[in-house]
């Protein structure tokens, strides 16, 4: 039996930043590399010479089909896998090899995951795209080009090998955006009941952020995809859902949900979808619900479109999020744990779970907690967990929790100096900021202040004066000066002299606030902050115009206080809405 060969054919265009990554990950698993160029002006083809002797031009002429179609006539081989420039091959060896000798099969899909950044985390979509194929077909369509394979029978699905596409810059995706419209427009011209191109013309309209239109173009397309078209009904319907959301129809959005739900039962992003629109709606029991029938969904089928995580740590996440909302505290605590349990590197619920667990263990537990579970070994996580502790009144805890790493040069050190300073540490606190100037960097006017307030509570008040006539160098920082200055003069002369302007009251509220979280260990430490925040007090008790910022200022700590009351009060109690 002769051994059937596979070709890489591909189209590029100024790819030169992302090629040689596309063409590594396939190079050794390929048997002919076929890149033909649609007119680059960058040092693509450069690159792709280091990889095949196969390299053509082509003229463009707004059709991607009739290009790709170029590119497998130059082939010589059985098989083609087509791939862009912005997707890697991840494979195991034998994966390819494995899937074109099923001979009831000339062509598959294979799952391409793209990756997108949310929030403080990476999720990826899941598509389903027909990538390897038998020789003998061809593209069709100017844009958003797909294999033509009339016998579905003939098309595989497999979970291997996987492409990762990873984004391409904001400006470049637009440009591409705008392109295509153009193009799908002029097609849905000659063939306007084309689902394929209403669905593409939807995916558009909602990159570029008009949902209105987007709404219709999916609505078309639903139209005339039957229920078994799932490789693109379950995109359309999980993008009309994502448009009615962002046009702020999430009635419409959730009945679509339920329709569909009755129509995929096995469906999981249905029911995560629905569970987020009702958490919109402020409606969390519903809500949980739906996230817990998408919790104990398995998998949907390889044809769906498919978000990660939306029957494990996403639901268990939004679980926490909506309990938490609803009072549950030992429930939501439960649910964080269980997504940070299904997936180690999705740590968005440790925040939240650190919160919770403040309210009844000490913050040395919770410390611990962190450290079993090795949570702080994470740089990102470490500078969290620092910042959390440092602001919820434990600056020493915080100072714990970034460890070694306070004399990184990655790591956030004016957040490690702010826990230094405000847990007592006065004079390592001065040692750092001196290593941070050593190391040619220009402290912010937080640690600038910081410092300076540092060298006041030390008595090294000319070592104060001279921070200070630096910050009244600097003209755009001379409110702070002010703030400082009338520290200096209160602290070392026992002056009262007035702000001046709301600017350097402000300074000194902020001030202030960081003054009541620390956690001075010694007396004198104690006395030193207590000596200072008199200080601030009668600063800003004198003057004037600051009497009614002052009063202000308390009033937003009442509102703060009093919806904190609120939560622990009346929402633990079960009565929250």
């Amino acid at each position: 039996m002769t051994l059937q060969r596979i070709a890489l054919a591909m189209i590029v265009r100024n790819e030169s930043q992302r090629l040689m990554q596309c063409l590594e990950s396939v190079k050794d698993v390929v048997d002919e590399i076929i890149i033909v160029d649609t007119g680059s002006s960058d040092d693509t083809m450069l690159i792709a010479k280091q990889y095949t002797t196969k390299c053509y031009s082509y003229h463009w002429n707004d059709d991607f089909a009739a290009a790709r179609n170029y590119a497998i006539q130059q082939t010589t081989c059985d098989w083609i896998l087509s791939l862009d420039a912005d997707e890697q091959l991840h494979m195991e060896p034998g994966d390819l090899r494995s899937l074109i000798d099923q001979s009831e099969y000339s062509a598959f899909c294979l799952p391409l995951y793209a990756l997108k950044a949310v929030n403080d985390h990476h999720e990826a979509d899941r598509f389903m795209v027909l990538r390897l194929f038998q020789r003998r077909y061809s593209f069709k369509g100017a844009v958003h080009e797909y294999v033509s394979i009339e016998d579905p029978t003939k098309v595989g699905y497999a979970l291997h090998p996987v492409i990762y596409h990873t984004a391409v810059p904001s400006a470049e995706r637009h440009t591409r955006r705008g392109r295509n419209i153009g193009l799908l427009k002029q097609a849905l011209a000659q063939n306007p009941t084309s689902p394929y191109l209403q669905y593409y013309l939807g995916t558009e309209w909602l990159g570029v952020g008009r949902a209105d239109l987007a709404i219709s173009a999916f609505q078309q397309a639903l139209l005339y995809f039957s229920p078994e078209q799932v490789v693109f009904r379950s995109p359309a319907v999980h993008h009309l859902i994502s448009s009615y959301q962002s046009a702020g129809k999430l009635d419409e959005a959730i009945c679509l949900c339920l329709q569909e739900s009755q129509q995929y039962p096995e469906y999981c992003d249905l029911f995560f979808a629905g569970g987020i629109l009702f958490e919109l709606k402020n409606q969390y029991e519903i809500a949980i619900k739906w996230f817990q029938a998408a919790a104990k969904s398995t998998l949907p089928p390889l044809p769906f479109f498919h978000t990660d995580g939306t029957n494990s740590y996403l639901a268990y996440y939004h679980l926490g999020y909506c309990a938490e909302k609803l009072g549950l505290s030992t429930e939501a605590q439960k649910y964080y744990e269980q997504a940070l349990k299904t997936n180690k590197n999705y740590y968005y619920p440790l925040y939240q779970l650190v919160l919770l667990k403040l309210t009844h263990q000490n913050a040395l537990e919770v410390l611990s907690f962190l450290k079993e579970g090795n949570y702080l070994v994470i740089p990102q996580v470490a500078e969290k967990m620092a910042e959390l502790f440092c602001t919820a009144g434990f600056p020493d805890v915080g100072i714990q929790c970034l460890g070694s790493r306070i004399s990184s040069p990655v790591a956030n050190v004016e957040l490690a100096i702010r826990c230094q300073l405000y847990s007592g540490e006065i004079s390592l606190a001065l040692q750092s900021i001196t290593q941070l100037r050593q190391d040619g960097l220009q402290p912010t006017t937080i640690v600038a202040v910081d410092e300076i307030i540092a060298l006041l509570m030390s008595k090294r008040f000319d070592e104060g004066r001279q921070r200070m006539l630096d910050f009244w160098q600097r003209k755009n920082k001379r409110d702070a000066f002010r703030a400082v200055f009338c520290l200096y003069k209160k602290l070392r002369h026992g002056t009262l002299l007035p702000l001046s302007n709301l600017d350097s009251a402000t300074t000194l509220f902020e001030l202030q606030d960081r003054c009541l979280h620390v956690r001075a260990k010694s007396f004198h430490e104690q006395q030193c902050f207590a000596t200072l925040l008199a200080a601030i007090r009668s600063i800003l008790a004198n003057d004037e115009q600051t009497v009614t910022l002052l009063l202000h200022n308390l009033q937003e700590k009442e509102q703060v206080t009093i919806q904190q009351l609120d939560y622990t009060f009346t929402a633990l109690r079960g009565l929250y809405r």
